[in-house]
């Protein structure tokens, strides 16, 4: 299991409990527009306090069992409001441990670096702790900003998989890509 707290140069990263559910229904009703466009569609109660006080207690279990980790992201000026999240759901095969990442930042916190940041030391946690030793990241072809931050991180261009997302109720592409985590550290 990593750490339950990640301090970067800007940003506190950290695994929450139920007791913030409000803040994470924030988060998502205050970017509801940014974020539905390229994530898959939403269950019909998403949007309610019930919901992510399930989420969030499922979360913590997954946590404890090393399947999957969420850091929930906050500016190190404003430890109340949450401006986003990074999550990996962690999985194996026969030879090794991999992970798929995802991440989404405040509309109003984008363009600063916050998501890369994020992401490093993320990636940092599943190559020491978890012992993860390749990344995938599917991303919305439109999603530009998303590309530009996986790049940016070094993660290559797989592949497409084709229509394999629901996304506002449409079935679409995404696109692929993947990190060796010991090639990057």
């Amino acid at each position: 299991m990593g750490p339950s707290i990640k301090i970067t140069p800007n940003l506190i990263l950290r695994v929450e409990n139920e007791l913030r559910a409000d803040s994470v229904l924030k988060l998502y009703l205050d970017n509801k527009e940014c974020f539905e466009k390229f994530e898959p569609t939403r269950p019909d109660n998403f949007y309610t306090l019930d919901y992510h006080k399930n989420m969030l207690i499922r979360e913590q279990r997954a946590y404890t069992m090393g399947t999957f980790l969420r850091y929930y992201i906050y500016e190190k000026s404003d430890l109340e409001n949450i401006i986003g999240a990074i999550n990996f759901n962690i999985m194996h095969d026969h030879v090794s441990k991999y992970a798929e990442i995802g991440y989404k930042i405040d509309q109003s916190h984008q363009n600063l670096g916050y998501a890369k940041e994020a992401c490093l030391y993320g990636i940092s946690v599943m190559h020491e702790y978890y012992d993860v030793n390749r990344l995938y990241a599917r991303i919305h072809p439109d999603n530009h900003p998303s590309r530009h931050v996986v790049s940016s991180l070094g993660f290559k261009f797989e592949c497409v998989e084709y229509q394999s997302a629901n996304i506002l109720g449409k079935y679409a592409d995404l696109y692929r890509y993947y990190l060796d985590i010991s090639d990057s550290q």
